[in-house]
């Protein structure tokens, strides 16, 4: 029976796979008219959204203002067809609301050529919930079917991340800026998941009772720093702009996990087979860290008096893999001949270790704006958002992908504007081509392991943005 207990272990096992930086990095825009442009505002962005995406574009701003940017209402469904296992699906469908800039110029300082910004952006806003049940009843006719088989699956993972940022930037002179921006960043993450198993099987004489449980939780916070520098040059009808972010430096971090995994296998009486098996570690307080990669984005922009054609593109350094959190506790681990088994003492020694990396992304926006008469625009824009997820080189993984998909975004919608104030309101949809993937977990019986799911994501939101401008 000690083959059994591995195997049932590692299949309870089986579906850990990092969700490895979030995987994407274009998902969250900064301000309602550059999520409506789709990001191509490198060159082109002349609100406080610039701190983030080129903070040498910010001394071209003429006057001081206070803008806040919002996500109203953001829609993210997830539809995993067989992802549980052949025939048992997985759904994720979460509405948010969240500010997604508030940002303000320093208008008591006067500087000739110096302009100076705050800004607090959420950067990543996560929120999944998965479920899955499956049961089956009936009449077994061979010792290997169960009679009664009961499997469930439970996951959450719920991730928010904040920058706060200050930015100076100077006008070197009348077509070229440039400007730097230092964040801090804050990130937390909290993630659990459940995975049961109950079957009872009898045929004749056979009969058989396995029981397994799987349950794991992390919890951590991580600081850190980041700079981003901005070049910003027009001409004419051009704009042209360049941006570069350095990987981020971590400050300090904490975090705990806990992960248990049981299983008891019994036989028929006459066999007088009985088998145990439990594996616990826990650790409530152990060092954290996250890590952002390299940056560099580029832009273009043709503008007229009455319209603004916008190009911009981004790339994304690879990040090797590493861990978030490495809690040392000693596992528990019954009966101890479970250790020496082959392939099993590092995965033991690690099992709450959370190991993540990140492949190089290069992602594409294009924007268009348009003036409908003295004070409408309409806005439109499209941007890819290229999935960064590479599984850890030889890391005991812990937490299940959720975001090994690329995907597009369209968006489009109206701004208001006056001498003293612009109102902008607008949509966005994002939807992952079909993709398959291997199943995040099996919870059915007998499933053929070679199986693959399919994944269909989608994004529904609704953006609003005010900014108030001051004298001089």
């Amino acid at each position: 029976m000690k083959p059994l207990l591995l195997s049932l272990f590692a299949l309870m096992s089986g579906f850990q796979a990092a969700i490895s930086q979030e995987n994407h990095y274009w998902s969250q825009q900064f301000g309602a008219v550059s999520t409506l442009m789709g990001n191509a505002v490198i060159a082109g962005s002349r609100d406080n959204s610039a701190a983030f995406y080129n903070p040498g574009a910010i001394s071209f701003i003429e006057y001081p203002n206070l803008s806040v940017d919002g996500n109203l209402y953001k829609l993210d469904k997830i539809n995993i067809t067989d992802g549980a296992g052949s025939g048992v699906n997985l759904n994720s469908a979460q509405m948010s609301i969240y500010p997604q800039i508030l940002s303000g110029m320093i208008n008591y300082i006067k500087v000739p050529g110096f302009k100076f910004c705050y800004t607090i952006l959420t950067r990543n806003f996560t929120n999944i919930l998965m479920s899955s049940r499956y049961t089956k009843y009936g009449a077994s006719n061979t010792g290997m079917e169960p009679n009664r088989y009961l499997g469930e699956f439970n996951y959450v993972n719920q991730i928010n991340e904040q920058w706060f940022g200050a930015c100076a930037s100077y006008k070197v002179n009348k077509n070229f800026g440039i400007g730097v921006s230092l964040f801090c960043t804050y990130r937390g993450q909290t993630s659990g998941i459940t995975n049961n198993t109950r079957q009872s099987s009898s045929a004749d004489t056979i009969s058989s009772l396995i029981v397994s449980n799987s349950n794991e939780s992390l919890k951590y916070m991580a600081l850190g720093i980041l700079a981003k520098i901005g070049l910003a040059y027009e001409t004419g009808r051009w704009r042209f702009g360049f941006s570069l972010t350095t990987p981020s430096i971590g400050i300090y971090g904490n975090g705990s996990a806990k992960r248990e995994e049981s299983g008891y296998i019994s036989g028929s009486s006459s066999g007088e087979q009985k088998n145990t098996y439990m594996i616990m570690a826990e650790n409530t307080s152990t060092q954290a860290s996250y890590y952002h990669p390299l940056a560099i984005g580029v832009g273009i922009e043709y503008h007229s008096p009455k319209t603004r054609i916008a190009v911009s593109a981004e790339y994304y350094s690879r990040i090797g893999s590493y861990y978030i959190m490495q809690p040392g506790n000693e596992a528990f681990v019954y009966p101890s001949s479970i250790r020496d088994s082959s392939g099993m003492s590092r995965k033991i020694d690690q099992m709450l270790y959370m190991g993540v990396a990140a492949k190089p992304v290069f992602n594409v926006g294009v924007g268009f704006d348009q003036a409908l008469g003295k004070k409408f625009n309409l806005i439109l824009g499209a941007h890819t958002d290229y999935s960064s997820y590479i599984p850890p080189d030889e890391i005991n993984e812990l937490i299940p992908k959720t975001g090994n998909w690329d995907l597009y975004y369209l968006s489009s919608g109206l701004s208001y504007h006056n001498v003293r104030q612009t109102l902008t309101l607008g949509f966005s949809y994002g939807f992952s081509p079909g993709k398959q993937i291997d199943p995040i977990v099996i919870v059915s019986p007998g499933a053929d392991m070679t199986s693959r799911a399919n994944v269909f994501a989608q994004s529904f939101g609704v953006v609003l943005g005010y900014t108030y401008y001051f004298k001089r």
